[in-house]
């Protein structure tokens, strides 16, 4: 998954969350710590590693 830009279509509102793995999360994080919009995407945790993202209100 490009997490650059789900990251981008989560912030103007194409998809509406990206759910993260935990075997996917370094590549996410890459992408997250470059991503300029960090307070506009909320982290949910989950059991086992999951994280979804969504648009913060």
């Amino acid at each position: 998954m490009d997490f650059e830009q789900a990251l981008l279509d989560l912030r103007s509102g194409k998809i509406d969350k990206i759910e993260v793995e935990s075997e996917n999360f370094p590549a996410f994080q890459k992408a997250w710590s470059a991503f300029p919009y960090q307070n506009t995407v909320k982290g949910i945790a989950h059991r086992a590693g999951k994280v979804t993202y969504i648009r913060a209100k």
